[in-house]
């Protein structure tokens, strides 16, 4: 049985006034973080606004150090089925392949808008609060067409995955928790009419589209509990009560009843929200605005950024209005008789008679409110972030231990907001793999690791995440603590890869495997080479002198020819007939084989045999 929508219009309500306050709260964050300060009634028509870059800065660096790097997914191998059966090394292989599937989809998802992470730790940071949508395509494709909408544009977004990641501005998102969860969701958005019409195709809102008396701007309301989802929008440009008797005005300036349109109203089917929302501060007030502490909230509340603006104002409108005041006095029956001259270095001063110049005194500023805007200045650094996140410098001839134990303290300032950020990391990845086990769709990425809806137990997913802090000594920390671990402790290297922060040991082990296979392979490949090289290489040896010891033979068994070498060939040796080409020439160098002559033919190694000519130039009778 439908709802009726008047009870959801009360519920909501009673959301939107729970949370007036804390409305009014976040949105003098906004301006603090946004540095938008505008002088206060009083200040003298002199004054030059001064605003300080403390909040800023300190909303900045802690943006930078917690999302420097991607956060580590871990999923736990032992709630998987295959640990109870004792393959542990399945259910290892299993989580690695989740942590891969799942971290593709969302690495797809913040491709969509690339500063999602960041978005992450700066709501942390400062609403102390995160919350998102994470909305799963295929569903959605098929709700549009159900309702006879254009699912174009969800098709096409469906090539950056099947996810998509909508994080929400705290201000637009009211929630209601019980003890147990997250149990209901409202978000207020203000949309064209055009815009609604294009998403919902609602027929009473296409009849007044065209008519001329249709509200160019719709304030949305999207409530959704574990009972229903209910969906309505309501003439205005600002979130704002739910009135039976409030009007509009239209084109034509008349004021016309405003009245809500439903666009939804269902039941909802599934047993989780398809809403990743987290809250930070404490469980010990209930009242909104008192239960969060986003990191700006001691500067709010104590009023510090706009004392330290005022005091900032003050010492430079005086520095800036003392600028020009005269540095000489001038006295005598006739001052103006005085005149300086400037022709020259320094310049001169022409006084007659009975005057007289004197140096005024420099005054300096005001050293008690000089004072008063350090101390304000030193209060806002301490009550937000310490400053060696923001400028991550070195003291002079500070040692790099200090500094360590500097940057290990200054940490501690941003463990609440990165504790909120891994929270909601870790409800976003597991609303992926409900839908995922909803739809029947698996979750996959292109190197092969997939998610089967089969595999998912909703009661057995335990997973983490962590973000790892980027600062200039946390990875050489990393690597020294994960190898005296593996030394001192004697981890398994699947642990001490997962210290290093690897998404998946198990690969990185079946490569490295791989990797000295590889190399094992190509060594036993050169050293075979080499012995085959030095083998054909004795080979050779060997032939060559078998073949200088049977030429050698030969040549002793020939008698000696008359008339001694052969024309054309000083250098052969004779007697050796029978035997050509260089590689048997005893004459050349090395005789072809690298050896000298003298060791290729011994008895012919005279100076009469290489030369044909006796001591005395003549030639040799044979």
């Amino acid at each position: 049985m439908t709802s009726p929508l008047g009870h959801y219009i009360d519920v909501v309500n009673d959301m939107l006034e729970s949370y007036v306050d804390l409305r009014t709260d976040q949105q003098k964050l906004d301006r603090i973080a946004r540095l938008k300060w505008e002088l206060p009634e009083g200040m003298p028509a002199w004054a030059r606004p001064f605003r300080t870059t403390v909040p800023y800065d300190a909303i900045r660096a802690g943006v930078r150090v917690l999302t420097g790097l991607e956060e580590q997914l871990t999923i736990d191998p032992y709630a998987f089925q295959e640990t109870e059966l004792g393959d542990v090394g399945i259910a290892k292989k299993k989580a690695n392949s989740w942590e891969a599937a799942l971290k593709w989809q969302m690495d797809r998802a913040v491709r969509r808008r690339a500063i999602l992470r960041q978005d992450v730790v700066r709501s942390a940071l400062m609403y102390d609060e995160v919350v998102g949508q994470i909305v799963h395509l295929p569903t959605q494709i098929k709700a549009i067409k159900k309702m006879g909408g254009n699912p174009n544009r969800q098709q096409a977004a469906l090539r950056f995955g099947d996810f998509v990641v909508q994080l929400r501005n705290p201000q637009s998102v009211y929630t209601k928790y019980s003890d147990y969860m997250l149990e209901a969701v409202l978000y207020a958005t203000i949309k064209p009419a055009t815009d609604i019409y294009a998403f919902w195709n609602n027929p009473e809102l296409g009849k007044l589209l065209e008519s001329d008396n249709c509200p160019d701007e719709w304030a949305v309301f999207d409530y959704v509990d574990y009972d229903r989802r209910v969906v309505f929008c309501y003439p205005g440009s600002t979130i704002q009560r739910v009135s039976e008797s409030g009007t509009y005005e239209d084109k034509k300036g008349d004021e016309l009843p405003a009245q809500a349109i439903e666009l939804m109203n269902e039941e909802w089917k599934y047993d989780f929200l398809p809403w990743a929302a987290v809250v930070g501060g404490t469980q010990l007030v209930t009242e909104p605005e008192d239960s969060r502490f986003p990191l700006l909230f001691g500067l709010m509340k104590a009023d510090q950024w706009n004392n330290t603006n005022i005091m900032g104002t003050l010492v430079l409108s005086e520095a800036i209005a003392e600028a020009a005041r005269p540095d000489v006095k001038r006295s005598g029956i006739q001052p103006d008789s005085v005149e300086a001259a400037y022709g020259q270095a320094g310049g001169t001063w022409d006084v007659p008679p009975g005057h007289d110049v004197q140096d005024m005194p420099q005054k300096g500023l005001d050293p008690a409110l000089r004072e008063a805007f350090d101390r304000q200045i030193s209060d806002m650094g301490r009550s937000t972030i310490p400053q060696v996140l923001v400028t991550a410098e070195m003291g002079a001839d500070e040692p790099f231990a200090g500094f360590n134990l500097r940057i290990q303290q200054a940490m501690a300032s941003l463990m609440p907001y990165k504790f909120l950020a891994e929270r909601w990391f870790e409800e976003a990845y597991r609303l992926m793999l409900y839908w995922s086990k909803e739809s029947g769709m698996p979750l996959s990425a292109p190197s092969g690791e997939r998610v089967e809806p089969s595999e998912i137990d909703k009661d057995r997913i335990y997973l983490g995440v962590e973000l790892q802090q980027d600062v200039p000594i946390d990875k050489q920390q990393r690597m020294a603590t994960a190898i005296q671990a593996a030394r001192e402790l004697k981890l398994p290297t699947r642990d001490v890869l997962e210290m290093l922060g690897e998404a998946d040991p198990e690969r990185k082990i079946r490569e490295w495997m791989m990797e000295q296979f590889d190399q094992a392979y190509l060594a036993g490949s050169v050293q075979f080479i080499q012995f085959q090289a030095a083998h054909t290489i004795e080979q050779q040896m060997m032939q060559a002198q078998l073949q200088q010891q049977a030429a050698m033979q030969q040549a002793q068994m020939q008698p000696p020819q008359a008339g001694g070498g052969q024309q054309g060939a000083p250098f052969a040796p004779q007697g050796v007939a029978g035997v050509e080409g260089q590689i048997a020439n005893p004459n050349t160098e090395g005789g072809g084989l690298g050896l000298p002559p003298a060791m290729m033919a011994p008895e012919l190694a005279t100076r009469e045999s290489a030369t044909g000519m006796d001591a005395g130039g003549g030639p040799i009778m044979g």
